[in-house]
């Protein structure tokens, strides 16, 4: 087997999107589901303490 079979299937990108941090998708969902559990949370403190 050579080295160029071990790499099969995945997936390039060049250094310019590297750079630039091009994600699939999934760090902006990770964010979007923390900045809503902290606005819930919040919500929660101040009906609680209000």
């Amino acid at each position: 087997m050579s080295r160029q079979d071990d790499h099969v299937g995945e997936q390039k990108i060049d250094k310019t999107e590297a750079r630039q941090g091009e994600t699939s998708g999934h760090v902006r969902t990770v964010l979007f589901i923390s900045l809503g559990l902290a606005v819930i949370c919040l919500a929660i403190w101040f009906a609680i303490w209000r």
